[in-house]
């Protein structure tokens, strides 16, 4: 004879009544196993199977032609739009492969500046500190040097007589000597601006309103971005060429990613990527690939820009990555998102299944190893309306019910 045993529970949170029902069959006389059944519907119907004597299943269990070994959540309609869950019908799709390397942050070389003075100089004064936010001309340090004051002196001159010249005008003065008093006062101004002084300072010299004394220039930011070296003193003499500042836009950085030859092959420019830094992972995507091999590691760097969510990251800093990469002969396969999947009491993964409307059943799956933002399962058929956004409320609820999964 077979026994059926109804678990009302009343359920805790968004008023939904959840209904676990078991149909247990006894071992027979010559010794065949208990096997678990899940009744699904109601206990008026229950009684009606058990009374003509049916001793397959009860009427109601889960369909799709599946053995009813799970555990069965019945929601209201108000309930489940309440827990936010969503049912996908499963198909199989073409997942992508990834590729995992370490890698290592550096200055987006493109978007980074170094400040040098061209001339040999003593430095006068700082304008800007190691950490400062500078934006584009600011001036950065002041400079002092003989060769310069030297030039500022001469351009003085050749700029006075560049005027005379010009008021003067080509009908008084020859062709010649109005073309060479002209370039003379350009080859004044070129050999400023070579020093390092922009127009600004440059006209400042020819109009004689500079701020600053004789010989003494300043060097500005080449572009907005942050400090991130001053490597000199006030009072100290430079060398043409000595890197004063490093100035770089932080917004956005490169990672390097060495890879071998046969796995660099199967990256393509404009790949996505994913990069984990100080535990947070930030998207990216590859922007160029070497093509000589490193001589030392025997390996392809590849480059990723990336924009880093929050706080700045440094250069030298390494990272893990993870970068999407070509698949040749794929095949496509049943995979879900890491929110459909849930375990059981006893450590199994599952994902719920909705066989009917508002009935979702705990159904055990083989899980894969997770490409992407999706997870490959086996174990379970194609065309399955499986719920992908809140199956952890619905495993709390089992959780709450303290229903007891026997396992054959």
């Amino acid at each position: 004879m077979k026994r059926l045993r109804t678990v009302p529970l009343s359920m805790i949170g968004l008023g939904a009544a959840v209904l676990v029902t078991a149909a247990l069959t006894s071992s027979d006389a010559t010794g065949q196993h208990t096997h678990d059944a899940t009744d699904h519907g109601d206990s008026r119907e229950a009684r009606h199977g058990e009374q003509a004597g049916h001793d397959e299943t009860v009427s109601g269990q889960a369909g799709h032609g599946e053995e009813a070994e799970g555990r069965v959540v019945e929601l209201s309609a108000e309930s489940i739009r309440a827990a936010n869950i969503h049912v996908t019908i499963l198909k199989a799709e073409l997942l992508p492969e990834f590729i995992s390397a370490p890698g290592e942050i550096q200055l987006d070389q493109y978007r980074s500046a170094e400040v040098t003075p061209l001339i040999d100089a003593v430095v006068v004064k700082r304008h800007a500190r190691l950490g400062d936010e500078v934006k584009a001309g600011q001036p950065l340090i002041t400079l002092a040097s003989i060769e310069v004051a030297a030039a500022q002196g001469e351009l003085r001159i050749l700029a006075n007589e560049w005027q005379r010249v010009r008021r003067l005008g080509k009908g008084v003065v020859s062709a010649k000597h109005f073309v060479q008093a002209r370039v003379a006062y350009e080859q004044g101004r070129l050999k400023l601006s070579a020093y390092g002084l922009d127009n600004k300072q440059i006209n400042a010299v020819v109009t004689r309103r500079t701020k600053v004394a004789l010989g003494q220039f300043q060097l500005n930011a080449p572009m907005s971005g942050t400090v991130l070296r001053d490597d000199f003193r006030v009072g100290q003499r430079i060398k043409a060429g000595h890197s004063l500042f490093l100035i770089a836009d932080e917004r956005r950085v490169w990672v390097e990613a060495n890879l071998p030859p046969l796995q660099a092959d199967h990256i393509e420019i404009g790949a996505p990527a994913r990069i984990n830094i100080g535990g947070h992972w930030h998207e990216g995507n590859v922007i160029q690939k070497h093509h000589l091999l490193d001589e030392q590691t025997r390996t392809i760097r590849v480059r990723i820009a990336v924009t880093p969510r929050g706080e700045h990251h440094h250069a030298g800093e390494f990272v893990q990555v993870t970068i999407t990469a070509r698949v040749d002969d794929a095949k496509p396969t049943l995979a879900v998102p890491e929110s459909a999947l849930v375990q059981d009491d006893e450590g199994n993964w599952t994902v719920f299944v909705e066989f009917k409307p508002g009935h979702f059943k705990q159904t055990r799956i083989h899980r894969g190893t997770t490409r992407g933002k999706k997870i490959p399962i086996s174990g379970i058929a194609e065309g399955m309306p499986v719920v992908t956004e809140g199956a952890f409320y619905l495993g709390a609820e089992l959780a709450k019910s303290g229903f007891e999964i026997h396992s054959h």
